[in-house]
Protein backbone atom coordinates (compact mmCIF):
# COMPACT_ATOMS: atom_id res chain seq x y z
CA UNK A 1 0.00 0.00 0.00
CA UNK A 2 1.62 3.27 -0.89
CA UNK A 3 1.61 6.36 0.70
CA UNK A 4 -1.29 8.00 0.02
CA UNK A 5 -3.68 5.19 0.38
CA UNK A 6 -2.53 5.06 4.48
CA UNK A 7 -2.88 9.23 4.45
CA UNK A 8 -6.89 8.26 3.14
CA UNK A 9 -7.56 5.08 4.99
CA UNK A 10 -6.46 6.87 8.00
CA UNK A 11 -9.01 9.84 7.19
CA UNK A 12 -12.02 7.60 6.80
CA UNK A 13 -11.55 6.19 10.45
CA UNK A 14 -11.31 9.76 11.78
CA UNK A 15 -13.95 10.29 9.93
CA UNK A 16 -16.09 8.02 11.22
CA UNK A 17 -15.17 8.01 15.27
CA UNK A 18 -17.31 11.14 15.99
CA UNK A 19 -20.08 9.21 14.31
CA UNK A 20 -19.19 5.74 17.00
CA UNK A 21 -18.95 8.37 19.78
CA UNK A 22 -22.14 9.74 18.68
CA UNK A 23 -24.23 5.98 18.50
CA UNK A 24 -22.21 5.23 21.74
CA UNK A 25 -24.10 8.19 23.49
CA UNK A 26 -27.57 7.47 21.94
CA UNK A 27 -26.94 3.64 23.54
CA UNK A 28 -26.31 4.73 26.94
CA UNK A 29 -29.21 7.16 27.12
CA UNK A 30 -31.73 3.79 27.35
CA UNK A 31 -29.00 1.72 29.16
CA UNK A 32 -31.40 2.92 32.60
CA UNK A 33 -34.16 3.88 33.29
CA UNK A 34 -34.28 7.01 31.34
CA UNK A 35 -35.11 6.50 27.53
CA UNK A 36 -34.53 9.89 25.20
CA UNK A 37 -34.17 9.27 21.88
CA UNK A 38 -35.85 12.05 19.46
CA UNK A 39 -36.83 11.48 15.93
CA UNK A 40 -33.75 8.66 16.41
CA UNK A 41 -33.94 5.09 14.56
CA UNK A 42 -34.10 2.37 16.93
CA UNK A 43 -35.47 -0.59 15.01
CA UNK A 44 -35.83 -3.77 16.19
CA UNK A 45 -34.25 -2.38 19.82
CA UNK A 46 -34.75 -5.68 22.29
CA UNK A 47 -36.62 -2.72 25.62
CA UNK A 48 -38.27 -5.74 27.66
CA UNK A 49 -38.76 -5.71 31.10
CA UNK A 50 -37.62 -2.56 31.96
CA UNK A 51 -39.30 0.51 34.38
CA UNK A 52 -38.78 3.69 32.37
CA UNK A 53 -39.26 6.54 34.49
CA UNK A 54 -38.82 8.80 31.66
CA UNK A 55 -39.57 8.26 27.88
CA UNK A 56 -39.33 10.55 24.66
CA UNK A 57 -39.21 8.87 21.32
CA UNK A 58 -41.16 11.36 19.39
CA UNK A 59 -41.03 10.87 15.58
CA UNK A 60 -38.62 7.98 16.66
CA UNK A 61 -38.34 4.66 14.02
CA UNK A 62 -38.96 1.59 16.52
CA UNK A 63 -40.18 -0.98 13.64
CA UNK A 64 -39.91 -3.77 15.07
CA UNK A 65 -38.97 -2.65 18.64
CA UNK A 66 -39.70 -5.14 21.69
CA UNK A 67 -41.04 -3.00 25.20
CA UNK A 68 -42.91 -6.57 26.03
CA UNK A 69 -43.38 -6.09 30.29
CA UNK A 70 -42.09 -2.74 30.32
CA UNK A 71 -43.35 0.27 32.37
CA UNK A 72 -43.57 3.31 30.27
CA UNK A 73 -46.33 5.09 32.30
CA UNK A 74 -46.88 9.01 30.65
CA UNK A 75 -44.11 8.25 27.64
CA UNK A 76 -44.11 10.48 24.58
CA UNK A 77 -43.77 8.09 21.23
CA UNK A 78 -46.27 10.97 19.37
CA UNK A 79 -45.37 9.94 15.52
CA UNK A 80 -43.03 7.53 16.41
CA UNK A 81 -43.01 4.13 13.81
CA UNK A 82 -44.14 1.73 15.74
CA UNK A 83 -45.52 -0.76 13.36
CA UNK A 84 -44.99 -4.54 14.56
CA UNK A 85 -43.64 -3.01 17.53
CA UNK A 86 -44.13 -5.72 21.02
CA UNK A 87 -46.08 -3.95 23.87
CA UNK A 88 -48.04 -6.94 25.46
CA UNK A 89 -47.84 -7.00 29.36
CA UNK A 90 -47.00 -3.96 29.61
CA UNK A 91 -47.70 -0.46 31.30
CA UNK A 92 -48.59 2.36 29.24
CA UNK A 93 -51.17 4.75 31.45
CA UNK A 94 -51.13 7.95 29.94
CA UNK A 95 -49.13 7.61 27.15
CA UNK A 96 -48.90 10.32 24.60
CA UNK A 97 -49.77 7.81 20.91
CA UNK A 98 -51.19 10.42 19.20
CA UNK A 99 -50.39 10.19 15.40
CA UNK A 100 -48.19 7.00 16.04
CA UNK A 101 -48.45 4.10 13.54
CA UNK A 102 -48.93 0.88 15.26
CA UNK A 103 -49.92 -1.33 12.28
CA UNK A 104 -49.78 -5.25 13.10
CA UNK A 105 -48.41 -3.91 16.68
CA UNK A 106 -48.31 -6.70 19.47
CA UNK A 107 -50.72 -5.34 22.53
CA UNK A 108 -52.76 -7.89 24.30
CA UNK A 109 -52.81 -7.66 27.96
CA UNK A 110 -51.18 -4.29 28.18
CA UNK A 111 -52.73 -1.25 30.34
CA UNK A 112 -53.49 1.86 28.32
CA UNK A 113 -55.18 4.20 31.11
CA UNK A 114 -55.44 7.85 29.83
CA UNK A 115 -53.48 7.20 26.96
CA UNK A 116 -53.67 9.63 23.94
CA UNK A 117 -54.12 7.98 20.85
CA UNK A 118 -55.50 10.60 18.52
CA UNK A 119 -55.01 9.86 14.99
CA UNK A 120 -53.27 6.88 15.44
CA UNK A 121 -53.02 4.07 13.07
CA UNK A 122 -53.70 1.10 15.28
CA UNK A 123 -55.00 -1.20 12.07
CA UNK A 124 -54.41 -4.88 12.22
CA UNK A 125 -53.14 -4.29 16.14
CA UNK A 126 -53.92 -6.88 18.56
CA UNK A 127 -55.06 -5.04 21.93
CA UNK A 128 -56.57 -8.80 22.95
CA UNK A 129 -57.78 -8.09 26.95
CA UNK A 130 -56.01 -4.61 27.02
CA UNK A 131 -57.43 -2.50 29.69
CA UNK A 132 -58.43 0.86 27.91
CA UNK A 133 -60.49 3.07 30.11
CA UNK A 134 -60.54 6.83 29.46
CA UNK A 135 -58.42 6.52 26.35
CA UNK A 136 -58.57 9.11 23.61
CA UNK A 137 -58.98 7.70 20.32
CA UNK A 138 -60.56 10.81 18.19
CA UNK A 139 -60.01 9.69 14.40
CA UNK A 140 -58.27 6.54 15.37
CA UNK A 141 -57.92 3.85 12.25
CA UNK A 142 -58.06 0.70 13.53
CA UNK A 143 -59.73 -1.24 10.58
CA UNK A 144 -59.47 -5.13 11.60
CA UNK A 145 -57.85 -4.28 14.85
CA UNK A 146 -58.11 -7.27 17.70
CA UNK A 147 -60.30 -5.95 20.42
CA UNK A 148 -61.68 -9.06 22.03
CA UNK A 149 -62.38 -8.93 25.70
CA UNK A 150 -60.80 -5.63 26.05
CA UNK A 151 -62.23 -3.17 28.62
CA UNK A 152 -63.27 0.07 27.31
CA UNK A 153 -64.85 2.75 29.98
CA UNK A 154 -65.66 6.46 29.44
CA UNK A 155 -63.50 5.99 26.11
CA UNK A 156 -63.70 8.63 23.52
CA UNK A 157 -63.54 7.15 19.61
CA UNK A 158 -65.43 9.85 17.93
CA UNK A 159 -65.21 9.52 14.27
CA UNK A 160 -62.85 6.55 14.54
CA UNK A 161 -62.48 3.97 12.03
CA UNK A 162 -62.91 0.33 13.63
CA UNK A 163 -64.44 -1.39 10.24
CA UNK A 164 -63.77 -5.15 10.47
CA UNK A 165 -62.67 -5.12 13.84
CA UNK A 166 -63.48 -8.10 16.60
CA UNK A 167 -65.21 -6.62 19.73
CA UNK A 168 -66.17 -10.12 20.69
CA UNK A 169 -66.47 -9.87 24.57
CA UNK A 170 -65.29 -6.73 25.52
CA UNK A 171 -67.02 -4.16 27.44
CA UNK A 172 -67.55 -0.46 25.71
CA UNK A 173 -69.66 1.08 28.69
CA UNK A 174 -70.03 5.16 28.75
CA UNK A 175 -68.67 5.19 25.59
CA UNK A 176 -68.45 7.98 23.28
CA UNK A 177 -68.85 6.75 19.16
CA UNK A 178 -70.13 9.29 17.78
CA UNK A 179 -69.83 9.59 14.00
CA UNK A 180 -67.63 6.74 13.97
CA UNK A 181 -67.35 4.08 10.98
CA UNK A 182 -68.28 0.34 12.53
CA UNK A 183 -69.06 -1.59 9.60
CA UNK A 184 -68.77 -5.32 9.94
CA UNK A 185 -68.02 -5.13 13.25
CA UNK A 186 -68.27 -8.42 15.52
CA UNK A 187 -70.18 -7.13 18.70
CA UNK A 188 -71.41 -10.32 19.54
CA UNK A 189 -71.45 -10.90 23.43
CA UNK A 190 -69.99 -7.38 23.52
CA UNK A 191 -71.00 -4.64 26.58
CA UNK A 192 -72.19 -1.51 25.36
CA UNK A 193 -74.19 -0.23 28.25
CA UNK A 194 -74.61 3.33 27.87
CA UNK A 195 -72.67 3.99 25.38
CA UNK A 196 -73.35 6.74 22.33
CA UNK A 197 -73.19 5.66 18.61
CA UNK A 198 -75.22 8.17 17.16
CA UNK A 199 -74.93 8.99 13.64
CA UNK A 200 -72.33 5.95 13.04
CA UNK A 201 -71.70 3.81 10.21
CA UNK A 202 -72.65 0.06 11.34
CA UNK A 203 -73.61 -1.52 7.71
CA UNK A 204 -73.20 -5.19 8.40
CA UNK A 205 -72.34 -5.56 12.01
CA UNK A 206 -73.15 -8.56 14.03
CA UNK A 207 -74.73 -8.45 17.54
CA UNK A 208 -76.12 -11.78 17.17
CA UNK A 209 -77.24 -12.80 20.93
CA UNK A 210 -76.32 -9.90 22.47
CA UNK A 211 -77.37 -7.92 25.50
CA UNK A 212 -77.61 -4.30 23.62
CA UNK A 213 -78.64 -1.78 26.85
CA UNK A 214 -79.36 1.57 26.83
CA UNK A 215 -77.24 2.37 24.29
CA UNK A 216 -78.26 5.50 21.66
CA UNK A 217 -78.47 4.59 18.05
CA UNK A 218 -79.93 7.57 16.75
CA UNK A 219 -79.47 8.24 13.08
CA UNK A 220 -77.10 5.36 12.80
CA UNK A 221 -76.74 3.62 9.71
CA UNK A 222 -77.41 -0.24 10.81
CA UNK A 223 -78.62 -1.34 7.31
CA UNK A 224 -78.15 -5.37 6.77
CA UNK A 225 -77.17 -5.31 10.76
CA UNK A 226 -77.42 -8.70 12.43
CA UNK A 227 -79.90 -8.77 15.66
CA UNK A 228 -80.72 -13.01 15.55
CA UNK A 229 -81.87 -13.78 19.18
CA UNK A 230 -80.52 -10.06 20.47
CA UNK A 231 -81.84 -8.69 23.35
CA UNK A 232 -82.26 -4.62 22.73
CA UNK A 233 -83.74 -2.61 26.04
CA UNK A 234 -83.97 0.25 26.78
CA UNK A 235 -81.87 1.83 23.40
CA UNK A 236 -83.05 4.62 20.74
CA UNK A 237 -83.26 3.42 17.41
CA UNK A 238 -84.65 6.74 16.32
CA UNK A 239 -83.71 7.93 12.68
CA UNK A 240 -82.15 4.72 12.70
CA UNK A 241 -81.45 2.75 9.15
CA UNK A 242 -82.28 -0.55 9.89
CA UNK A 243 -83.17 -1.35 6.26
CA UNK A 244 -82.38 -5.61 5.41
CA UNK A 245 -81.17 -5.80 9.63
CA UNK A 246 -81.94 -9.16 10.69
CA UNK A 247 -83.80 -9.20 14.13
CA UNK A 248 -84.83 -12.99 14.01
CA UNK A 249 -86.11 -13.89 17.49
CA UNK A 250 -84.79 -10.81 18.92
CA UNK A 251 -86.84 -9.24 21.97
CA UNK A 252 -87.28 -5.29 22.50
CA UNK A 253 -88.19 -4.13 25.60
CA UNK A 254 -88.62 -0.25 25.81
CA UNK A 255 -86.88 0.34 22.21
CA UNK A 256 -87.67 3.31 20.75
CA UNK A 257 -88.34 2.71 16.85
CA UNK A 258 -89.87 6.34 16.18
CA UNK A 259 -88.98 7.33 12.41
CA UNK A 260 -86.88 4.26 11.75
CA UNK A 261 -86.32 2.47 8.52
CA UNK A 262 -87.46 -1.02 8.46
CA UNK A 263 -87.40 -1.45 5.01
CA UNK A 264 -86.92 -5.19 4.28
CA UNK A 265 -85.92 -6.13 7.80
CA UNK A 266 -86.50 -9.81 9.19
CA UNK A 267 -88.84 -8.92 11.98
CA UNK A 268 -88.90 -10.29 15.52
CA UNK A 269 -92.76 -11.52 14.95
CA UNK A 270 -91.48 -13.28 11.13
CA UNK A 271 -92.46 -10.31 9.29
CA UNK A 272 -91.14 -8.01 6.78
CA UNK A 273 -90.63 -4.47 7.39
CA UNK A 274 -92.48 -2.26 4.60
CA UNK A 275 -90.41 -0.04 2.55
CA UNK A 276 -91.91 3.82 2.72
CA UNK A 277 -93.65 4.71 -0.51
CA UNK A 278 -93.87 7.81 -2.77
CA UNK A 279 -96.51 10.00 -1.21
CA UNK A 280 -99.43 10.10 -3.70
CA UNK A 281 -100.86 13.22 -4.44
CA UNK A 282 -104.23 14.80 -2.94
CA UNK A 283 -107.12 15.28 -5.58
CA UNK A 284 -108.69 18.05 -3.35
CA UNK A 285 -105.32 19.99 -3.54
CA UNK A 286 -105.74 21.81 -6.37
CA UNK A 287 -103.44 24.61 -8.05
CA UNK A 288 -104.33 28.26 -6.53
CA UNK A 289 -106.96 29.58 -9.10
CA UNK A 290 -106.67 32.72 -10.79
CA UNK A 291 -107.53 35.85 -9.71
CA UNK A 292 -110.45 35.95 -12.22
CA UNK A 293 -111.50 32.54 -12.01
CA UNK A 294 -114.64 31.71 -10.23
CA UNK A 295 -114.16 31.37 -6.40
CA UNK A 296 -113.31 28.16 -4.33
CA UNK A 297 -114.21 27.17 -0.96
CA UNK A 298 -113.02 29.59 1.41
CA UNK A 299 -111.65 28.32 4.58
CA UNK A 300 -113.79 27.27 7.72
CA UNK A 301 -113.69 31.00 9.68
CA UNK A 302 -111.14 31.18 12.59
CA UNK A 303 -109.16 28.54 11.27
CA UNK A 304 -106.56 30.47 8.62
CA UNK A 305 -105.04 28.11 5.70
CA UNK A 306 -101.28 27.23 5.70
CA UNK A 307 -99.26 27.18 2.57
CA UNK A 308 -99.19 23.45 3.07
CA UNK A 309 -103.34 23.65 3.18
CA UNK A 310 -104.21 21.84 6.25
CA UNK A 311 -104.87 24.51 9.50
CA UNK A 312 -102.23 26.23 10.86
CA UNK A 313 -103.67 24.93 14.39
CA UNK A 314 -103.05 21.18 13.98
CA UNK A 315 -100.70 20.10 16.20
CA UNK A 316 -97.01 18.72 14.51
CA UNK A 317 -95.96 15.04 14.34
CA UNK A 318 -100.26 14.37 12.37
CA UNK A 319 -99.10 14.01 9.08
CA UNK A 320 -97.70 11.52 7.58
CA UNK A 321 -95.22 9.24 9.13
CA UNK A 322 -92.02 9.35 7.74
CA UNK A 323 -91.90 5.44 8.05
CA UNK A 324 -95.08 2.68 7.84
CA UNK A 325 -95.32 1.80 11.25
CA UNK A 326 -94.59 -1.76 11.71
CA UNK A 327 -95.89 -4.13 14.45
CA UNK A 328 -93.24 -5.61 16.64
CA UNK A 329 -93.09 -7.63 19.21
CA UNK A 330 -91.94 -6.18 22.90
CA UNK A 331 -92.20 -2.33 21.22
Amino acid sequence: MNFRAMILSASVLLALLPAQAQNDGRRKTYSSDTLVCRFCDMRYEDLSVRNFKRVDVTGAFLHGANFSWSVLKNSSLTSSNLVQVRMEWSDLDGADLSKATLENATMFRSSFRGANFHMANLSGANLNRSEMAGVSMVAALMRRANLTAARFSNANLRQADLSYANLENSRVRETDLQGSTLDNVNFEGCDLKNSDLSGASIRGASFVATLVQQVNFRNADLSNAKFQNAVLEASNFSGANLSGADLTGATLRNTILTGANLCKAKLPDGGIGACPTAPVPDPAEAPAAAPDASPGLAPTPGTPASPSGLPSSMPSGQGEPRFPSTSIKGV
